[in-house]
């Protein structure tokens, strides 16, 4: 366990590095050359890869001298500002180690999906046999509603949902878990289950429409309540 820790440590932190190296290298021959149209990108900037490469930088130090907490806020800031889906690793690693199977479990899915051209078999190995580790610790819910957009919040750092069309996909730690469902316009609801470790369950969960279009208000949503939706369903 160890020496995968810090193989994948020095695998996310090598690839990320020589992305921003490359990214920084891009960028002062571009300064250098005459002004060119510009054009739209989504790619990070070589700013934001640099200062992803420093806070993956930083987690490795943490985690390191045994600051899990603080360790995985600087990987998953790395991530944010780089969407190098290899940093993930390190993101599943951290969240299994305080504790929050679900968003473990997800973490490894998307690395291993999004990975698997870019990182050594034996790795793609362990980090699926870390994933089944913390996915016998988590259940899975499929909620559908009659409501399109309806804004999911779980309990802090319990669960990631994610949805298509009327379908509401919830992967949740096992024991006593909180959903609570709502839309503007409509009355929020919250559901109270009991889900063992292993479980599918399958759910409907109908909004009624709020007295007067107002519905009710519910806690500022930190960062694990944030809906992650498929570019589909943008499009659509």
């Amino acid at each position: 366990m160890v020496r995968f820790e810090r193989v994948g440590r020095l695998l996310t932190l090598g690839l990320l590095g020589g992305v921003a190296f490359l990214f920084g290298h891009a960028g002062r021959e571009a300064a250098g050359a005459e002004q060119a149209p510009v054009v739209q990108s989504q790619s990070p900037s070589a700013e934001a890869m640099s200062e992803a490469w420093a806070s993956a930088e930083r987690a490795q130090g943490l985690a390191e001298g045994h600051q899990a907490a603080a360790a995985l806020a600087d990987a998953q800031r790395a991530y944010d500002l780089s969407r190098d889906p290899t940093l993930l690793l390190d993101v599943a690693r951290l969240e299994r180690v305080v504790g929050h199977a679900a968003r473990a479990t997800h973490a490894f899915e998307v690395f291993l999906a999004q990975s698997g051209d870019r990182v050594p078999p034996r790795i793609l190995a362990l980090a699926a046999r870390q994933r089944e580790a913390s996915a016998s610790c988590t259940a899975r819910v499929a909620v559908q509603t009659n409501v399109l957009g309806a804004s999911v919040e779980l309990e802090p750092e319990r669960g990631v949902a994610s949805s298509s069309g009327f379908v509401v996909s919830i992967l949740l730690d096992a024991g006593e878990r909180r959903i609570s469902f709502s839309k503007p316009g409509y009355e929020t609801r919250t559901l109270l289950l009991q889900l063992d470790a292993g479980e599918t369950r399958t759910l409907r969960v109908d909004l009624d429409k709020a007295d007067a279009g107002h519905s009710e208000t519910g806690s500022q949503k930190p960062r694990w309540t944030l809906l992650l939706t498929r570019p589909s369903d943008a499009d659509g």
